[in-house]
């Protein structure tokens, strides 16, 4: 009898424990959503403070200033000194700063605009695109579940939805412009040695050959067709997302400056 009284005596303790256990597991759970979404919502109302600082075709002239930073980066850079960009499509939740680090160059992987650690980060222009001497300017961003950063670029394989949203608002510290898309693929980050067509090997296009090479290969990886092109003497620029369709799967769309 006594054993079975310390059999169930020690039955119940455990089931405390676990009982325990799991309740300490959903309260972590439930802080972890609470801090999330109090981490959406600050992220949200920071973007749309700074939205009212971007830089659109609809309340600015286009064109570039060359060498002279334009007043309106002047005003973002004293917010953050490595806001370089802004890029926006109309109609979709695209609307944000680039930001480059050359010498850390993911330094906004997981860092807002204040330069807290931040889950969904912000896009950023890769180190070695040059504004003033890079004929592509490679952007990366992530692809948050949420909504936020590229994630509508997604839509993008579907080709009604490039017909909707052709043109990309990309503006510089140099000037405002407007691209327009010329190419939709899938890609990866591929092993050192795989002898690929590798889209982020050329951030910092200046010469005919490279140029010719890199349309030539984004053009016949295109989702569908689309009829405009690029020639040298263009300036490119290119989105990168994270799309996990294989291991370290990336969606990438390519356009060129049209004005």
């Amino acid at each position: 009898m006594n054993h079975l009284i310390a059999k169930n005596n020690s039955m119940s303790r455990t089931k405390k424990t676990v009982l325990i256990i799991l309740l300490a597991v959903l309260l972590g759970c439930i802080c972890w959503l609470i801090a999330y979404h109090a981490g959406v919502v600050a992220s949200k109302n920071q973007m749309d403070s700074l939205r009212s600082w971007a830089f659109s075709a609809n309340n600015l002239s286009a064109g570039n200033s060359g060498n002279t930073i334009i007043p309106q980066f002047q005003k973002l850079r004293q917010k953050n000194g490595d806001a370089v960009a802004w890029i926006k499509i109309d109609g979709t939740s695209v609307n944000y700063p680039v930001m480059q680090t050359p010498q850390d160059s993911e330094y906004y992987l997981h860092r807002n605009f204040n330069k807290q650690s931040e889950t969904r980060g912000l896009p950023f222009l890769d180190a070695k695109s040059d504004l003033k001497k890079s004929k592509n300017y490679l952007v990366y961003g992530h692809n948050m579940r949420d909504g936020t950063e590229f994630a509508d670029t997604i839509d993008y394989l579907h080709e009604d939805y490039y017909h909707k949203h052709p043109m990309i608002h990309f503006d510089t510290l140099y000037g405002i412009s407007n691209y327009k898309i010329i190419s939709v693929f899938r890609s990866q980050v591929y092993r050192k040695g795989d002898n690929v067509f590798k889209y982020y090997k050329y951030p910092d296009i200046e010469t005919e050959s490279d140029f010719n090479t890199y349309v030539d290969n984004v053009k016949k990886m295109s989702e569908y067709s689309i009829n405009e092109s690029a020639t040298f003497g263009d300036q490119l620029l290119t989105l990168s997302t994270c799309y996990n369709y294989v291991e370290d799967g990336r969606l990438v769309i390519v356009a060129k400056r049209v004005a």
